[in-house]
């Protein structure tokens, strides 16, 4: 194709990541990169507990939760104490994965330090994440997304609406395999339409917010030399287990009587709400055919590659756990979860560009700018009352529009 990501493989140039000020006493990462722009509350520690804890840790001895949407984060997060789409977020879990976690690495918001002692990833088969990631963001109307979603209306309109993409079956057979699907065999599809659904399943374009902020984007916005974590999402409640031996707290400190309590599913999006639910042609939202699942791994290639890139960084799985994974991956990607950078029909896409817009790097900005920010956020001017915008669940269900979960967790118990 044309429009094919081009390669980053022999580049001699690498990103590298400062937080000029990250020994500061301003709390946030966030605000040192972006000086118009304060750090989103969901990202923040919610409990007071939790934000005198925070003030007694030095940075390089944190951990960065990295948050990769559809992935599980949302529930994990919650159970760190960040505010997120929480349904309870003044409590923390108790141990000591949660104190050691204040900041989070999510999307267009890298709020942390650099000299971090861990960087926490919460992973989730591949194929799975883009089929929530799919059914999460696909808006209700035109109507409806203009009115709760301008921000995002001409980007969600140009995949789901202006293109046939109502249906995940759909956006594969019509838009990567030039085929009908539901509209029949006469139908045929804009070539504008099919570039549009292979930069989203790529993340080179920027349709879906949890397409576009894929691992790719989170594993090469991470500092060099950064020590990896990871809990997947299909062994929750063991690798949580594992992380929090790993970093030196309790043995087994989420038990099978506590799981469900410890880890309630968060961010489910309602699908009755969803009028597509009602005209869906297919067995279920989720449907794939078996040449639609496989064309999809396909394009999916060098995001698997990133998956197992991030498992084979985790120092706190064994070999044996990652072959687990994998081969867990094989069930639904065939021989693509055994392809390797290189073997994919299409090159690793170049997000350097993307990481310098949406990660942000200090040393991109000018030093007395930087100064400038500091001295306000030390010296900050009270902020108005925020106003009050229709029910406590309305307002929830606008606030947010960046996080996980539409799914049941698969806890390993």
């Amino acid at each position: 194709f044309r429009d094919k990501p081009i390669s980053t493989a022999n580049s001699d140039k690498p990103l590298q990541a400062s937080n000029r000020f990250s020994h500061s006493d301003i709390g946030s990462p966030y605000e040192q990169i972006f000086l118009v722009k304060r750090l989103p509350t969901y990202q923040k520690k919610m409990s007071p507990e939790a934000q005198q804890i925070e003030k007694t840790i030095a940075p390089n001895d944190r951990i960065c939760f990295v948050h990769v949407g559809k992935s599980g984060g949302s529930t994990v997060g919650c159970a760190l104490g960040f505010g997120l789409h929480c349904k309870n977020n003044t409590k923390m879990m108790d141990g000591l994965l949660p104190r050691r976690t204040t900041n989070m690495f999510h999307a267009d918001c890298y709020d942390c330090f650099d000299e971090s002692a861990y960087f926490l990833f919460v992973v989730r088969n591949p194929l799975e994440r883009i089929k929530s990631a799919f059914l999460y963001e696909r808006p209700y109307g035109v109507n409806w997304l203009k009115d709760n979603y301008p921000q995002y209306y001409e980007k969600r309109k140009a995949f789901y609406m202006d293109c046939p993409f109502r249906f995940l079956e759909d956006w594969v057979q019509i838009g990567l395999l030039g085929k009908g699907g539901s509209r029949g065999s006469k139908y045929r599809v804009s070539d504008t339409c099919e570039e549009v659904a292979r930069h989203a399943v790529w993340g080179t374009r920027r349709y879906q917010e949890h397409l576009y902020f894929n691992y790719q984007f989170h594993l090469e916005g991470l500092p060099d030399n950064a020590n990896v974590l990871t809990i997947r999402n299909e062994h929750l409640v063991d690798d949580w287990n594992l992380v929090e031996k790993y970093i030196g707290g309790e043995k087994d400190v989420i038990t099978p009587e506590n799981a469900q309590t410890a880890f309630p599913v968060i961010n489910k999006k309602n699908m009755t709400k969803d009028p597509s639910v009602k005209i869906d042609p297919y067995s279920s939202p989720k449907y794939l055919s078996e040449e639609s699942t496989h064309a999809l791994c396909r394009h999916l290639c060098n995001e698997i590659i990133n998956y197992k890139k991030i498992l084979r960084r985790s120092v706190n799985l064994n070999n044996l756990q990652i072959e687990e994974s994998i081969t867990e991956l094989r069930e639904s990607c065939g021989k693509y979860a055994d392809y390797e950078e290189g073997d994919c029909h299409y090159d690793m896409p170049d997000v350097e560009g993307k990481l310098l817009t949406f990660r942000g790097y200090v040393d991109k900005v000018q030093i007395a700018a930087v100064e400038g920010h500091k001295q306000r956020l030390e010296n900050p001017l009270p902020r108005p009352p925020k106003r009050a915008e229709g029910t406590e669940e309305e307002q929830e269900e606008k606030d947010l529009v960046m996080d996980d979960d539409a799914y049941p967790l698969p806890y390993s118990l």
